[in-house]
Protein backbone atom coordinates (compact mmCIF):
# COMPACT_ATOMS: atom_id res chain seq x y z
CA UNK A 1 0.00 0.00 0.00
CA UNK A 2 1.04 3.55 -0.82
CA UNK A 3 2.13 6.11 1.34
CA UNK A 4 -0.82 8.04 -0.37
CA UNK A 5 -3.06 5.02 0.14
CA UNK A 6 -2.26 5.06 3.86
CA UNK A 7 -3.32 8.38 4.28
CA UNK A 8 -6.65 7.76 2.51
CA UNK A 9 -7.00 5.58 4.81
CA UNK A 10 -6.82 7.71 8.08
CA UNK A 11 -8.79 10.26 6.45
CA UNK A 12 -11.62 7.92 5.97
CA UNK A 13 -11.06 6.23 9.13
CA UNK A 14 -13.24 3.25 10.16
CA UNK A 15 -13.96 0.80 12.87
CA UNK A 16 -11.79 -1.88 11.30
CA UNK A 17 -8.50 -3.80 11.84
CA UNK A 18 -7.85 -2.99 8.59
CA UNK A 19 -7.63 0.57 9.39
CA UNK A 20 -5.43 -0.43 12.55
CA UNK A 21 -2.95 -2.24 10.65
CA UNK A 22 -2.63 0.65 8.28
CA UNK A 23 -1.68 3.31 10.98
CA UNK A 24 0.87 1.29 12.84
CA UNK A 25 3.45 1.53 10.49
CA UNK A 26 2.80 5.54 10.53
CA UNK A 27 2.94 5.73 13.97
CA UNK A 28 6.23 3.92 15.05
CA UNK A 29 7.94 5.94 11.91
CA UNK A 30 6.93 9.67 13.45
CA UNK A 31 9.13 9.69 16.51
CA UNK A 32 8.57 9.56 19.65
CA UNK A 33 10.22 12.90 21.17
CA UNK A 34 8.73 16.49 21.69
CA UNK A 35 9.37 18.96 19.17
CA UNK A 36 11.97 21.25 20.25
CA UNK A 37 11.06 23.85 21.92
CA UNK A 38 7.56 22.96 22.66
CA UNK A 39 5.63 24.95 25.25
CA UNK A 40 2.56 24.21 27.77
CA UNK A 41 -0.08 25.94 26.05
CA UNK A 42 -2.77 26.57 27.68
CA UNK A 43 -6.66 26.89 26.11
CA UNK A 44 -8.70 29.92 27.91
CA UNK A 45 -11.54 28.48 25.96
CA UNK A 46 -11.75 25.12 27.22
CA UNK A 47 -15.07 23.75 28.74
CA UNK A 48 -14.35 20.71 29.46
CA UNK A 49 -14.69 20.37 33.72
CA UNK A 50 -12.04 16.89 33.08
CA UNK A 51 -9.06 19.32 31.94
CA UNK A 52 -6.93 20.74 35.02
CA UNK A 53 -4.43 23.50 35.50
CA UNK A 54 -0.89 22.54 34.24
CA UNK A 55 0.93 20.52 36.84
CA UNK A 56 -1.85 19.99 39.04
CA UNK A 57 -3.63 16.78 37.77
CA UNK A 58 -6.28 14.52 39.40
CA UNK A 59 -5.25 11.76 41.93
CA UNK A 60 -7.06 9.08 40.46
CA UNK A 61 -7.05 5.43 42.47
CA UNK A 62 -6.69 2.48 40.36
CA UNK A 63 -8.59 0.26 41.40
CA UNK A 64 -8.90 2.22 44.36
CA UNK A 65 -5.58 2.13 45.11
CA UNK A 66 -4.66 -1.73 44.33
CA UNK A 67 -0.95 -1.76 45.98
CA UNK A 68 -2.20 -0.63 49.21
CA UNK A 69 -5.51 -2.43 49.47
CA UNK A 70 -7.20 -5.37 48.15
CA UNK A 71 -8.59 -4.50 44.47
CA UNK A 72 -11.85 -3.02 43.69
CA UNK A 73 -12.43 -4.06 47.15
CA UNK A 74 -15.06 -1.90 49.75
CA UNK A 75 -11.56 -2.13 52.00
CA UNK A 76 -9.71 -0.17 49.56
CA UNK A 77 -12.40 2.70 49.29
CA UNK A 78 -12.46 3.06 52.73
CA UNK A 79 -8.96 3.36 53.17
CA UNK A 80 -8.99 6.51 50.49
CA UNK A 81 -11.67 7.89 52.39
CA UNK A 82 -10.43 7.55 55.51
CA UNK A 83 -6.48 8.27 54.52
CA UNK A 84 -7.44 11.69 52.81
CA UNK A 85 -4.44 13.40 53.97
CA UNK A 86 -2.29 10.73 52.49
CA UNK A 87 -4.04 9.70 49.39
CA UNK A 88 -5.64 13.03 48.45
CA UNK A 89 -7.52 10.95 45.57
CA UNK A 90 -9.75 13.03 43.35
CA UNK A 91 -11.57 9.77 40.98
CA UNK A 92 -11.63 6.94 41.98
CA UNK A 93 -11.10 4.10 39.21
CA UNK A 94 -12.70 0.79 39.09
CA UNK A 95 -14.18 -2.03 36.76
CA UNK A 96 -17.85 -3.36 36.50
CA UNK A 97 -19.48 -6.52 35.37
CA UNK A 98 -22.66 -8.58 35.55
CA UNK A 99 -23.42 -11.33 37.13
CA UNK A 100 -25.58 -14.44 36.34
CA UNK A 101 -28.70 -13.08 37.86
CA UNK A 102 -27.89 -9.06 36.79
CA UNK A 103 -26.00 -7.46 39.82
CA UNK A 104 -23.54 -5.01 38.74
CA UNK A 105 -20.25 -5.66 40.95
CA UNK A 106 -16.69 -4.46 41.02
CA UNK A 107 -13.83 -7.14 39.13
CA UNK A 108 -11.38 -5.90 36.96
CA UNK A 109 -10.23 -9.42 35.60
CA UNK A 110 -12.90 -11.40 33.58
CA UNK A 111 -12.86 -14.48 36.65
CA UNK A 112 -12.46 -14.40 40.18
CA UNK A 113 -9.17 -16.32 40.02
CA UNK A 114 -6.28 -13.61 40.44
CA UNK A 115 -7.74 -12.08 43.58
CA UNK A 116 -10.20 -14.63 45.52
CA UNK A 117 -10.34 -17.52 46.82
CA UNK A 118 -12.59 -19.15 43.81
CA UNK A 119 -10.19 -21.93 42.58
CA UNK A 120 -9.44 -23.45 46.07
CA UNK A 121 -13.54 -22.84 46.63
CA UNK A 122 -14.96 -24.31 43.20
CA UNK A 123 -12.03 -26.78 42.32
CA UNK A 124 -11.48 -25.54 39.24
CA UNK A 125 -10.27 -22.82 37.27
CA UNK A 126 -11.87 -20.19 35.36
CA UNK A 127 -14.11 -18.70 37.82
CA UNK A 128 -16.00 -16.24 35.72
CA UNK A 129 -18.35 -13.81 37.01
CA UNK A 130 -20.83 -14.33 34.66
CA UNK A 131 -21.52 -17.87 35.72
CA UNK A 132 -21.77 -16.89 40.10
CA UNK A 133 -24.97 -14.98 41.00
CA UNK A 134 -24.28 -12.20 43.45
CA UNK A 135 -25.06 -14.09 46.81
CA UNK A 136 -22.53 -16.97 45.45
CA UNK A 137 -19.49 -14.37 43.89
CA UNK A 138 -20.55 -12.42 48.23
CA UNK A 139 -18.57 -15.70 50.05
CA UNK A 140 -15.59 -15.06 47.96
CA UNK A 141 -12.85 -13.92 50.00
CA UNK A 142 -11.02 -10.91 47.67
CA UNK A 143 -8.37 -10.03 50.05
CA UNK A 144 -7.03 -13.68 49.23
CA UNK A 145 -3.86 -13.08 47.24
CA UNK A 146 -3.55 -9.48 48.17
CA UNK A 147 0.14 -8.75 49.06
CA UNK A 148 1.94 -6.50 51.25
CA UNK A 149 5.50 -6.14 52.36
CA UNK A 150 5.91 -9.60 51.21
CA UNK A 151 2.81 -10.74 53.28
CA UNK A 152 -0.53 -12.14 52.65
CA UNK A 153 -2.69 -10.42 55.70
CA UNK A 154 -5.88 -11.76 54.23
CA UNK A 155 -5.17 -15.29 53.21
CA UNK A 156 -6.85 -17.76 54.52
CA UNK A 157 -10.24 -16.19 55.95
CA UNK A 158 -13.23 -18.41 54.89
CA UNK A 159 -16.69 -18.32 55.88
CA UNK A 160 -18.11 -16.02 58.83
CA UNK A 161 -14.24 -15.08 59.53
CA UNK A 162 -14.31 -12.69 55.99
CA UNK A 163 -15.33 -9.52 56.81
CA UNK A 164 -17.85 -7.86 54.62
CA UNK A 165 -15.60 -5.10 53.44
CA UNK A 166 -13.48 -7.87 51.46
CA UNK A 167 -16.77 -9.20 49.86
CA UNK A 168 -17.22 -8.73 46.25
CA UNK A 169 -19.26 -5.35 46.01
CA UNK A 170 -22.30 -3.87 44.25
CA UNK A 171 -21.43 -0.76 41.99
CA UNK A 172 -24.58 1.00 43.61
CA UNK A 173 -22.93 0.49 47.00
CA UNK A 174 -19.51 2.18 46.00
CA UNK A 175 -21.54 4.77 44.71
CA UNK A 176 -23.48 4.75 48.16
CA UNK A 177 -20.34 4.99 50.27
CA UNK A 178 -18.27 7.15 49.07
CA UNK A 179 -21.32 9.84 48.71
CA UNK A 180 -21.70 9.35 52.28
CA UNK A 181 -18.32 9.81 53.11
CA UNK A 182 -17.32 12.79 51.00
CA UNK A 183 -17.14 15.41 53.43
CA UNK A 184 -18.55 17.97 50.76
CA UNK A 185 -15.87 16.42 48.31
CA UNK A 186 -17.39 16.15 44.69
CA UNK A 187 -15.71 12.90 43.75
CA UNK A 188 -15.32 12.12 39.94
CA UNK A 189 -15.16 8.01 38.92
CA UNK A 190 -13.72 6.71 36.07
CA UNK A 191 -15.57 3.11 35.06
CA UNK A 192 -14.78 0.31 33.22
CA UNK A 193 -17.38 -2.00 31.81
CA UNK A 194 -15.54 -5.48 31.55
CA UNK A 195 -18.05 -7.21 30.75
CA UNK A 196 -18.69 -8.44 26.74
CA UNK A 197 -21.37 -9.29 24.37
CA UNK A 198 -25.05 -9.21 25.19
CA UNK A 199 -24.06 -8.83 29.10
CA UNK A 200 -21.89 -6.12 28.35
CA UNK A 201 -24.41 -4.05 27.05
CA UNK A 202 -26.71 -5.15 29.72
CA UNK A 203 -23.69 -4.09 32.14
CA UNK A 204 -23.98 -1.15 30.56
CA UNK A 205 -27.86 -0.37 31.03
CA UNK A 206 -27.35 -1.30 34.51
CA UNK A 207 -24.50 1.44 34.83
CA UNK A 208 -26.47 3.82 33.40
CA UNK A 209 -29.32 3.29 35.39
CA UNK A 210 -27.14 3.68 38.71
CA UNK A 211 -25.40 6.69 37.70
CA UNK A 212 -28.31 8.55 36.89
CA UNK A 213 -30.56 7.68 39.47
CA UNK A 214 -27.74 9.40 41.67
CA UNK A 215 -27.57 12.35 39.32
CA UNK A 216 -23.92 11.54 39.03
CA UNK A 217 -23.53 12.00 35.21
CA UNK A 218 -21.16 14.80 34.93
CA UNK A 219 -18.56 12.90 37.31
CA UNK A 220 -18.46 9.88 35.91
CA UNK A 221 -16.41 8.74 32.56
CA UNK A 222 -17.34 5.25 31.18
CA UNK A 223 -14.83 2.86 29.24
CA UNK A 224 -14.74 0.05 27.55
CA UNK A 225 -12.18 -2.50 25.52
CA UNK A 226 -15.15 -4.03 23.75
CA UNK A 227 -15.98 -2.45 20.58
CA UNK A 228 -19.86 -3.60 20.51
CA UNK A 229 -19.81 -2.62 24.03
CA UNK A 230 -18.67 0.83 23.33
CA UNK A 231 -20.81 1.61 20.14
CA UNK A 232 -23.78 0.85 22.15
CA UNK A 233 -23.09 3.01 24.85
CA UNK A 234 -22.29 5.76 22.04
CA UNK A 235 -25.46 4.92 20.47
CA UNK A 236 -27.44 4.32 23.35
CA UNK A 237 -26.08 7.11 26.29
CA UNK A 238 -24.85 9.95 24.48
CA UNK A 239 -25.34 11.89 27.04
CA UNK A 240 -23.12 10.01 29.32
CA UNK A 241 -19.25 11.38 29.01
CA UNK A 242 -17.01 8.69 27.98
CA UNK A 243 -13.15 7.96 27.03
CA UNK A 244 -11.93 7.79 23.43
CA UNK A 245 -11.99 3.92 22.80
CA UNK A 246 -8.66 2.01 20.99
CA UNK A 247 -9.34 2.74 17.46
CA UNK A 248 -10.09 6.46 18.03
CA UNK A 249 -6.88 6.78 20.47
CA UNK A 250 -4.72 5.65 17.51
CA UNK A 251 -6.80 8.10 15.13
CA UNK A 252 -6.12 10.74 17.75
CA UNK A 253 -2.76 10.33 17.81
CA UNK A 254 -1.83 10.00 13.92
CA UNK A 255 -4.04 13.46 13.52
CA UNK A 256 -1.84 15.12 16.35
CA UNK A 257 1.42 13.50 14.93
CA UNK A 258 0.34 15.28 11.41
CA UNK A 259 -1.01 18.58 12.66
CA UNK A 260 -4.79 17.40 11.10
CA UNK A 261 -7.75 19.29 12.45
CA UNK A 262 -9.14 16.69 14.88
CA UNK A 263 -12.71 18.97 13.94
CA UNK A 264 -13.21 17.26 10.63
CA UNK A 265 -13.81 14.34 12.63
CA UNK A 266 -17.03 13.81 14.67
CA UNK A 267 -15.91 13.51 18.15
CA UNK A 268 -17.32 12.22 21.02
CA UNK A 269 -15.38 11.42 23.99
CA UNK A 270 -14.03 13.65 26.75
CA UNK A 271 -11.27 12.10 27.81
CA UNK A 272 -7.88 10.12 26.16
CA UNK A 273 -7.34 7.35 29.04
CA UNK A 274 -4.08 5.63 27.66
CA UNK A 275 -1.16 4.41 28.96
CA UNK A 276 2.19 6.03 29.26
CA UNK A 277 5.64 3.74 28.73
CA UNK A 278 4.24 0.48 28.70
CA UNK A 279 3.99 -2.76 26.11
CA UNK A 280 3.84 -1.47 22.65
CA UNK A 281 3.15 2.22 23.21
CA UNK A 282 7.19 1.83 24.57
CA UNK A 283 7.83 2.50 20.91
CA UNK A 284 5.80 6.31 20.46
CA UNK A 285 4.92 8.74 23.33
CA UNK A 286 1.78 9.78 24.33
CA UNK A 287 2.77 11.55 27.48
CA UNK A 288 4.57 14.85 25.48
CA UNK A 289 3.72 18.44 26.01
CA UNK A 290 2.48 18.26 22.02
CA UNK A 291 0.67 15.92 22.61
CA UNK A 292 -1.54 16.83 25.58
CA UNK A 293 -1.74 20.52 24.14
CA UNK A 294 -3.53 19.30 21.15
CA UNK A 295 -6.10 16.92 23.04
CA UNK A 296 -6.27 20.66 24.88
CA UNK A 297 -6.63 22.97 21.96
CA UNK A 298 -9.58 20.45 21.46
CA UNK A 299 -11.12 20.54 24.80
CA UNK A 300 -9.98 16.55 25.42
CA UNK A 301 -8.53 16.13 28.67
CA UNK A 302 -6.06 13.46 28.86
CA UNK A 303 -6.06 10.52 31.63
CA UNK A 304 -2.90 8.21 32.35
CA UNK A 305 -2.50 4.47 33.65
CA UNK A 306 -1.39 2.83 35.44
CA UNK A 307 1.55 5.14 36.62
CA UNK A 308 3.27 2.96 38.85
CA UNK A 309 6.67 4.72 38.54
CA UNK A 310 8.16 8.15 40.12
CA UNK A 311 9.97 9.12 36.82
CA UNK A 312 7.37 8.60 34.71
CA UNK A 313 4.63 10.26 36.83
CA UNK A 314 6.80 13.32 37.56
CA UNK A 315 7.17 13.71 33.51
CA UNK A 316 3.29 13.44 32.84
CA UNK A 317 2.62 16.00 35.69
CA UNK A 318 5.36 18.58 33.97
CA UNK A 319 4.08 18.10 30.83
CA UNK A 320 0.18 18.45 31.57
CA UNK A 321 -1.69 15.32 32.22
CA UNK A 322 -5.04 16.20 33.53
CA UNK A 323 -5.34 12.95 35.56
CA UNK A 324 -2.94 10.51 36.62
CA UNK A 325 -4.11 7.10 37.86
CA UNK A 326 -2.42 4.63 39.74
CA UNK A 327 -2.06 2.05 42.34
CA UNK A 328 0.08 4.16 44.62
CA UNK A 329 -2.31 7.37 44.88
CA UNK A 330 -0.18 8.59 47.88
CA UNK A 331 3.01 8.86 45.60
CA UNK A 332 0.95 10.34 43.14
CA UNK A 333 0.17 13.16 45.46
CA UNK A 334 3.56 13.35 47.22
CA UNK A 335 4.62 14.65 43.77
CA UNK A 336 2.03 16.93 42.80
CA UNK A 337 2.19 18.49 46.19
CA UNK A 338 5.81 19.81 45.40
CA UNK A 339 5.35 20.44 41.91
Amino acid sequence: MSFAAIILAIKNFSHSIVAVVCLLPIMLTMGADDAPGTEVIINENAENSYINEYGNPDVSAHRSGAGVAPQNTIMAFEKMLENVDEFGVDTFEFDVQLTADGELILLHDLTFDATSDAVEKYGRKNIYASQLTYDEAYELNLGENFKLNGEYPYRGLRGDDIPDNLRVAKCEDIFELIESNSNGVEYRYIIEIKSMGKQGKQAADKLYQIVTERGLQDRVIWATFQPDVADYMRKTYPDMPRSADVIEVIQFYVYSRMGWDLDSLDVSYVALQIPYGESALNLINTGTKAFINYAHKYDIAVQYWTINDAEAAQYLINNGADTIMSDYPDMILDLVEAA
